[in-house]
Formats: structure tokens, C-alpha cells, sequence
């Protein structure tokens, strides 16, 4: 695979890619992390999926993430709505998260069978659960984040 579940778990746990331990930070609250994948699966054409997560974390280490995630298959756009929590944890600029429970479903009438297909699809292109995943914070304001995950790839997170 080239880069698949490990981009398509990114996409739905975007906002989960920080973490920290409960107040020591204060990174606690809402956040919003957009973000563009291309997904591959072998032998497959690449799928560009547009992600927007809001994603609260709270003092107590435990996180709930929504958002929709938009799969581009040519120009028929499909949003699939997108669901995790878990747990995280942040040990100095190392942030890890747990993936305890994910779910795809569709995101709109339009469509809806074929979103269920595709959510099917991308579901059995992810790892088991739960999940582990390590991401790095590269800087950090009170307001912002920027990170990059462990493939190299960064992106930007903003308090809500």
C-alpha cells in the first residue's frame, strides 16, 4: 500500500494527532485541524479526501473527534461524516493518541448507498483498534499548533 491506512486513519483522527497530559499544557478545548489526503490502497486509483475535524479534548486525557471527510472520486464529491475518541497523551513534544472507537457513515442524502460503500472501503483500509499513533509538535501557541505526523507530513491545528 502506498501510504493507505496510514494517511486514511490520519484523515479521520487529524484533530487526535495532539494530545497531552491532563492540564499540563493546556491544550484542553477545541480544535479544528483541516487537511487534503490522497489515499491509496494497491492497486487502486488514488482518492483525494478533503478532512475538516472538530475535535475536543478534554483536562482528563479523553478525547471525542466529528467532522466530515470529503472523497473526491473525479468530480462526484461524497461526504462521508466521521467519528472517533479515545484517549491522549503528551510526553514533552511527543503527543501520542488512542484510537479506542472510529466510525464512517454518510454524510448527506446525496448519494448515501455510495457513501456507505466507500465508508466500508476506507473502514477495512485501517488498522486494528485501538490504535496507537505518535505525532510531533513542531511549534505552538496558545492558539495554534503545527505538527507533523510520523510519515513527514505537517499541518496546522487551530483553537476554536
Amino acid at each position: 500500500m502506498k501510504r493507505s491506512w496510514r494517511r486514511c486513519a490520519l484523515f479521520l483522527l487529524v484533530a487526535g494527532g495532539f494530545a497531552t497530559e491532563a492540564a499540563s499544557s493546556g491544550l484542553a478545548g477545541s480544535w479544528s485541524c483541516p487537511t487534503t489526503l490522497q489515499v491509496t490502497a494497491v492497486g487502486q486509483a488514488e482518492l483525494t479526501v478533503e478532512v475538516n475535524t472538530r475535535t475536543d479534548l478534554e483536562p482528563d486525557g479523553r478525547y471525542h473527534s466529528e467532522g466530515d471527510a470529503i472523497v473526491r472520486l473525479g468530480r462526484l464529491p461524497l461526504t462521508l461524516a466521521a467519528t472517533s475518541h479515545g484517549r491522549w497523551l503528551r510526553e514533552e513534544q511527543n503527543v501520542t493518541i488512542i484510537v479506542e472507537a472510529l466510525e464512517l457513515s454518510p454524510g448527506s442524502a446525496f448519494g448515501a448507498e455510495l457513501q456507505r460503500q466507500v465508508a466500508q472501503q476506507l473502514a477495512s483500509l485501517l488498522p486494528e483498534l485501538p490504535y496507537t499513533r505518535t505525532t510531533r509538535i513542531l511549534a505552538e501557541t496558545p492558539t495554534q499548533l503545527w505538527l507533523e505526523d510520523p510519515l513527514g507530513d505537517q499541518y496546522t491545528c487551530s483553537r476554536l
